[in-house]
């Protein structure tokens, strides 16, 4: 068990008395001396600028020793503070104006004469129910606190009494207003314009009324900022709603374009429907009219053209049944030879050879009859053997040759069927 050499207390840490700074440069260890002593150090190789105020430790170090609204008193070693930042001191001020201040008594030792000014300044603005002091040492540090829990007033010791001391404190607070706590208005209490020290007390009066000016140019450069921030802001909603806007104009114009092609879309297959229909009951038809022209007292000139022209249709609805999509005349007469050359193909090889013709690479056709590629190249590659070609000319070229000697070929028929053979004369005349 560790104790404290000049109290005889035991000394009680903590893991969780410990404030690691966020950039990692140094951390704040707080032990506790006793019942309500506290001892607090900065942990660092080096001098270092305290830059976070350490208010919420020192509150866990009290409310984990109970002494929460008790008597706290706290020895800070400075070693290895140089100085401390805005922000620390923003928390200091935070901290010990509290209604209840948390401690009674704080002892500074081992102050640089850099951080010294600062740790005066401290002491001027603390209220009057928190002691302030300065120790040499850890030992002197801890009799004067000793001394605050006895009763005695430790300051009466000092030397420090009179006009000049109490002006210097006056100054000292003054500035911490000012500076610290940003109380521009606080008045200033001088000396008569013949003290020594009046003129420091004036550059002071001066500094208030530069930093008012200052904050008064700051607060209207705010505001025409903020005001042109706004402006902006409005700018952007405003360009925001007309695209909002135009977005839903589009997107309506989109929704009537889209319902008006449905609609065009719906009556082309009703049309479509409508032919095929007619396609499927005119052939009868057509054999009805091909039987009539026959007994027509007209020209045969003109009845083989009418009986091709049946002929053709026909020959387009037979083809359009084997594809099971539109077909053109050239389309047609394609299919029409091809039967002829070849009868032995099914309506799956005739649409395959359309389909090749019409230029669709494998992996489309192979997609249109939901198989593979590889399962396609097989089916082109059974066709080759099935119409007769040799190795060395493709199905592509052959079937690309035959569709050129149509521009070179008389009228195609299909073997004569049923009524087509009596006019077989009539087309030899």
């Amino acid at each position: 068990m560790e104790r404290c050499m000049v109290s005889g207390e035991e000394i009680v840490s903590n893991h969780r008395w410990i404030f690691h700074n966020p950039k990692k440069l140094y951390a704040t260890c707080i032990r506790r001396i006793g019942r309500n002593i506290l001892y607090a150090w900065v942990d660092s190789a080096k001098p270092v600028v305290l830059e976070t105020f350490e208010g919420d430790l020192v509150k866990k170090v009290l409310e984990d020793s109970n002494l929460e609204n008790k008597p706290a008193y706290l020895i800070w070693n400075l070693k290895h503070v140089k100085e401390i930042t805005y922000a620390y001191k923003q928390g200091i001020v935070d901290f010990l104006y509290n209604p209840s201040p948390p401690l009674t008594c704080v002892v500074f030792y081992n102050t640089t004469q850099e951080f010294r000014n600062t740790a005066e300044i401290i002491q001027a603005i603390l209220p009057s129910c928190l002691k302030v002091l300065f120790a040499e040492n850890y030992n002197q540090a801890m009799r004067i606190i000793l001394d605050v829990i006895g009763g005695r007033d430790p300051s009466s010791n000092t030397n420090d009494s009179g006009e000049y001391e109490e002006l210097k404190k006056t100054f000292l607070a003054t500035t911490a207003r000012i500076g610290w706590l940003n109380m521009l208005n606080s008045s200033i209490p001088a000396p008569h314009s013949r003290h020594d020290l009046y003129p420091f007390f004036s550059a002071l009066s001066f500094l208030q009324k530069d930093l008012i000016e200052r904050t008064e140019r700051y607060k209207k450069k705010k505001l025409q900022l903020e005001s042109g921030k706004r402006e902006k802001a409005d700018m952007i909603n405003s360009m925001i709603s007309t695209i909002e806007s135009d977005k839903k104009r589009l997107l309506s114009e989109f929704k009537k374009e889209k319902s008006a092609l449905e609609e065009t879309l719906s009556l082309r297959r009703n049309q479509y429907r409508a032919i095929e229909t007619m396609l499927k009951s005119r052939k009868p038809e057509l054999w009805k009219i091909m039987h009539n022209v026959a007994n027509l007292a007209i020209d045969d000139r003109h009845k083989i053209q009418i009986l091709d022209i049946c002929e053709k249709l026909i020959e387009s609805e037979k083809n359009q049944k084997k594809t099971n999509f539109p077909l053109t005349s050239t389309d047609s007469e394609f299919l029409s030879l091809l039967h002829k050359k070849h009868p032995n193909l099914n309506n799956r090889d005739i649409k395959v050879c359309l389909l090749i013709k019409l230029n669709y690479t494998t992996t489309e056709i192979a997609s249109c009859y939901a198989i593979s590629k590889r399962g396609m190249e097989s089916l082109r590659y059974r066709l080759h053997k099935k119409m007769g070609l040799p190795k060395n000319l493709s199905l592509k070229n052959y079937l690309t040759a035959l569709a050129e000697k149509l521009g070179n070929l008389p009228q195609l028929k299909t073997e004569p069927i049923h009524s087509i053979a009596v006019f077989s004369e009539l087309r030899k005349k």
